[in-house]
């Protein structure tokens, strides 16, 4: 059974409305080894929790789910959201997490309490959480929104023979839970992969699974996007958007060549990150330093893996994925990492406020799109379509820009004579504020860039973490490449999630560490490394 119910943040590309029919996927259905992985993979998520450390098990879950599951299959139960490659591998992975034991908690800073025998109380590994007043209040509203949303739709939308109907309080609770679909991985990665060693995790997983993808990758651009249709059926979207500059775009098992890109975006910036923190940890200042860098090589990651995964994103063929790699990687390599949260916070601003810049006429479409026509004339008439279509869809939204026009394609524009829909949905940011106005817009974008604020003005560890503002920089890519395309994925909302869970269990600037008693002399080095953390001279950390 395919798909057909509306979601509350929908992820992009033409979606119908209650009448139409999705004419280029609906006579292609899925096999049955495509249902037979979707519904084991359950089982999949098991075998890896028993095999696994929690947070690698969490994030191998969610990211494979999304990379090998096939698109467009699922159950669409009454009531309930789609049992589909978004939501069954996060579910499965809140009801193993749940299930797990229990992190211990560290006490909150504060006057030690020793044991009779003088001896430091045990600290556990998991500090205690500080939730983000704005974090809570960005939920919130995504949960409440979907209500004033139905009640200022109720109206009917008639574009001659086409007819939509005004949204009931039920559509509301739909809102709801696909907003909880979507925000599920969030929060798994914010209560469970926020430590330093989870954001390693995080990195490594990654390039793991860039490298695996990449021979997939080498495959498709061989043989064309056929994995999907070999393994499942059918082609996940229009092959021939995938026909680029004399070959192809590979799609792999995601929905779209676009999407293949920015995952590999993201792999690349992880690669050069794991790379930069190998630099940094190789320093021997003598023969005790250099026995520690022997273990300290399989921390980072050589410099020839990150090129080759570059090299593997150029032949992707995603222009604009790669556009975005040429600016982020030289900042990662020539800058510190208390530099790379400048370029953040520019990104951050940039999606947060592009639908303002954008109808204020601000952003400098003629200059981009003088740089399109100079890389293919093909590139620069695609832009030019975009554009047509983003000003179409923003004088629709404009018409209702504080709640939005809410699901249903009720925010597209179509024809006023045959009802034929003449808009296309390319960047998710005029999907969502077309769906759900600048209320709606503002938190879900809101929630996404400010785990990138927070650490911009994050001090101590945080500030000097090489793991975890290289991740700030890979969710920052992401998020710019949101404005052209529709690539917020599960992966997306788990980097951000573990980069708001560590900053919410963020450690003081300054530990204070008891002297002479017995732990310490059994353990010296120990103190070193709590140290090295808490710098005041600001030396990086993993």
């Amino acid at each position: 059974m395919t798909v057909n119910k509306p979601v509350y943040a929908i992820e992009g590309g033409n979606t119908p409305g209650p009448t139409e029919l999705n004419d280029d996927h609906s006579q292609l259905m899925p096999n049955l080894l495509a249902y037979f992985v979707l519904f084991t993979y359950p089982l999949v998520v098991v075998i890896l929790f028993r095999r696994l450390p929690l947070p690698q098990a969490l994030v191998w879950s969610i990211m494979g789910g999304y990379l090998f599951l096939p698109e467009r299959t699922g159950i669409d139960l009454p009531l309930l959201p789609a049992f589909n490659k978004l939501l069954i591998p996060s579910l499965m992975a809140a009801i193993m997490c749940f299930f797990a034991p229990k992190p211990p908690m560290r006490q909150r800073p504060g006057p030690s309490r020793q044991s009779q025998d003088n001896q430091p109380a045990e600290v556990a590994t998991l500090a205690p959480a500080r939730p983000s007043v704005i974090a809570n209040l960005c939920i919130a509203t995504l949960f409440i929104a979907p209500v004033g949303i139905a009640l200022t739709n109720s109206d009917w939308v008639v574009f001659g023979p086409r007819v939509i109907p005004g949204l009931r309080i039920y559509d509301a609770f739909s809102m709801m839970l696909a907003t909880g679909v979507m925000l599920l991985p969030f929060f798994l990665a914010r209560r469970y992969l926020a430590t330093p060693e989870a954001h390693m995790d995080l990195l490594k997983t990654f390039v793991k699974a860039g490298l695996v993808y990449s021979v997939l990758i080498l495959i498709e651009i061989r043989f064309s996007p056929q994995l999907h249709r070999w393994f499942y059926g059918f082609h996940a979207h229009d092959f021939i958007q995938q026909i680029r500059f004399g070959g192809f775009r590979p799609m792999v098992f995601i929905q779209h060549g676009l999407r293949v890109g920015v995952f590999m975006l993201m792999v690349v910036i992880a690669a050069f990150t794991l790379y930069k923190i190998r630099a940094a940890t190789r320093a021997p200042t003598g023969p005790r330093q250099r026995a520690r860098d022997k273990d300290q090589k399989q921390v980072g990651l050589p410099i020839y893996i990150a090129l080759y995964l570059l090299v593997i994103l150029l032949i992707a063929k995603a222009v604009g994925a790669f556009m975005i790699a040429c600016i982020f990687i030289p900042v990662l390599m020539l800058f510190k990492p208390t530099q790379w949260r400048t370029l953040g916070m520019i990104s951050a601003v940039l999606v947060l406020l592009y639908p303002m810049a954008r109808s204020s006429g601000v952003v400098p479409l003629e200059r981009v799109y003088g740089i399109a026509a100079a890389i293919s004339e093909d590139r620069a008439a695609s832009f030019r379509f975009r554009l047509e279509n983003e000003e179409r869809l923003l004088i629709r939204a404009s018409q209702k820009p504080v709640l939005g026009w809410g699901i249903w394609g009720r925010s597209r524009v179509y024809d006023p004579t045959n009802g034929r829909d003449i808009s296309t949905t390319d960047g998710i940011w005029v999907i969502v504020f077309g769906v759900s106005g600048w209320v709606g817009y503002l938190a879900q974008f809101g929630l996404l860039t400010l785990p990138i604020f927070a650490y911009f003005f994050a001090r101590g560890p945080l500030r000097h973490s090489i793991a975890s503002q290289g991740l700030c920089l890979l969710l920052a890519a992401n998020l710019i490449d949101l404005i052209p395309n529709s690539g917020l994925t599960p992966v997306s909302w788990m980097v951000a999630g573990a980069l708001l869970g560590r900053f919410e269990r963020r450690e003081p600037e300054r530990a204070i560490q008891p002297r002479g008693t017995e732990t310490a002399r059994r353990h010296p080095t120990a103190n070193v490394a709590s140290a090295a953390r808490v710098s005041p001279r600001g030396h990086p950390t993993p």
